[in-house]
């Protein structure tokens, strides 16, 4: 990859103006959400300043956090590069997302036109959602810049400045700062690609609340066609959430700017749907339901779950992470770490922290212990992992047997340290080791692990994770002092047990 080369820029400050003179060396975007043809939006951008004869321009198959093509570019349409002098430079369509733009230094602008990518997904893909860009030229933009933005493989790890023409009463709620250069345009910049992907934005008419949880500020935004003056009921549960991670965090959260981008569509579907896509900063959250009475519930477990990715893989990853290739990804190994440590801490939070009664935390576990049981459980998790785009069929076993492998490990170093540490003190350790922009080669993981805790943690390992035994939940629950039944998969306190399990179970869940 290229050096990052800085952004240079003038600033100009007056009332709710600005005005920024930029360096060559940068993508310079124009997107107009005023002047919609169809559901289509208009993209135009300057290419960095080069001598190239000829560029790939990307946009991306993958983005980071799914792990099944999504294809961005089959929503890019008209694609067409001119000179200064508006003559058509030649371009080559290489597949589904990427062009070969010939005479690259001579080029002067690149204009094509993006669809709404909710139109194409069918009612049952709303988890795709969120990964993607919807335009209501009327009262929302929901936008994911890995839809409508690309980059050229020659020139990456370059800044953008991104131009948006929006309606005057639209706001940008994004983890990133958008400047309001008139009333119709905002100005918004990003140190690279990754960030900018990293950074989606919802516009809309604001209804938005902001809070702060000890050094982090957080913004609450939400739209639906509806409601307004909504997002400060959410935010007050959103904060009980927050201060709760913060304290099963050790005190503190590791991110000093947050974003909640909360959209929430009426639907005669029955039931309560919603997903959420996490980023460093920000997370979006797609709610769909007939009633908002689900909203609450479903904010404690999406959002936090989503939220609790700060950690990982946004803090601790691995190379292929780290260097994330938009077109063609190498997948890492550790999903079990990546999802199911996620949806483990998501759900044992709320015991430790007092949130939820025992009876819905075997609740809990007994819900995952029986969506495991659709799942093939004799395969090897890190080699579903690797696979995980051929192995789709299998992928959503990471949340099932995925958190119950995390309540496993965080029993069983509870009970190596007598009770002194678990998986919450592995996780900051591994932050410690691994955050701020470092990695962890894929491959060293484990044995890195077992040298933070324990020489029988590597065994642990190798035989529920690369290995293909199957999770000891009768064995482990009994450290607990908890009965399984394994015909009827559930779960209930030992009406008779020791101090020794009494103690690990108060060490484990605090009570």
């Amino acid at each position: 990859m290229n050096n990052l080369i800085k952004l240079v820029f003038v600033l100009f400050i007056f009332p709710n103006t600005i005005i920024a003179q930029v360096s060559k060396k940068t993508y310079q975007y124009n997107i107009d959400l005023l002047h919609l043809s169809g559901d289509e939006v208009k993209v135009s951008f300057t290419p960095p300043k080069n001598n190239l004869k000829q560029g790939k321009f990307i946009i991306p198959k993958l983005v980071p956090g799914f792990y099944q093509p999504m294809n961005f570019g089959q929503y890019v349409s008209n694609l067409v590069a001119t000179d200064k002098n508006g003559k058509k430079v030649t371009i080559e369509r290489l597949d589904q997302n990427s062009w070969m733009v010939h005479d690259l230094k001579h080029v002067s602008s690149i204009s094509y036109q993006v669809a709404d990518g909710w139109d194409s997904l069918e009612k049952d893909s709303h988890e795709a959602k969120s990964a993607g860009s919807m335009f209501n030229k009327d009262s929302v933009f929901v936008i994911n810049y890995n839809s409508l933005v690309g980059y050229f493989q020659e020139m990456q790890d370059i800044p953008y400045q991104i131009k948006v023409t929006k309606n005057k009463d639209f706001y940008a709620s994004s983890a990133l700062d958008y400047k309001q250069k008139d009333q119709n345009t905002d100005v918004v910049w990003a140190k690279d690609y990754r960030q900018l992907v990293d950074s989606p934005v919802l516009y809309c008419i604001p209804d938005t609340t902001s809070l702060k949880i000890g050094h982090t500020e957080v913004l609450v935004s939400f739209y639906n066609k509806k409601e307004r003056h909504y997002s400060k009921k959410i935010a007050l549960e959103i904060e009980n959430i927050l201060k709760n991670q913060q304290a099963y965090l050790g005190g503190t959260l590791p991110v000093n700017k947050y974003a909640f981008l909360i959209y929430y569509e009426d639907s005669n579907e029955k039931g309560f749907m919603g997903d959420g896509l996490e980023h460093s900063q920000s997370t979006v959250c797609l709610y769909y339901s007939g009633s908002m009475d689900y909203l609450s519930n479903a904010l404690n477990r999406v959002a936090s779950h989503e939220f609790f990715h700060i950690v990982t893989p946004l803090n601790i990853h691995s190379e292929e992470i780290q260097h994330y290739d938009f077109l063609n990804p190498s997948m890492s190994q550790h999903l079990w770490l990546y999802e199911g440590m996620t949806e483990y801490a998501t759900i044992h939070m709320p015991i430790k922290q007092k949130m939820i009664s025992l009876e819905d935390f075997e609740k809990s576990l007994e819900e995952k212990i029986q969506g495991m049981q659709e799942f093939d459980n004799k395969l090897s998790f890190t080699e579903i992992s690797k696979n995980a785009m051929e192995r789709q069929d299998q992928y959503m076993n990471f949340y099932q047997k995925g958190p119950l492998l995390g309540m496993c490990l965080d029993i069983r170093l509870r009970e190596l340290s007598g009770g002194k540490t678990g998986t919450q003190n592995l996780m900051l350790e591994l932050m410690k080791k691994y955050g701020s922009g470092k990695y962890f080669n894929d491959l060293d993981l484990f044995d890195e692990i077992t040298k933070l805790t324990f020489p029988e943690i590597r065994t642990f390992f190798s035989d529920y994770i690369e290995g293909t035994q199957p999770v000891p939940l009768k064995e482990y629950l009994a450290k607990v002092g908890f009965t399984y039944d394994e015909n009827t998969g559930k779960i209930s306190l030992l009406p008779n047990p020791d101090s020794k399990q009494i103690a690990l179970r108060k060490a484990w869940i605090g009570q």
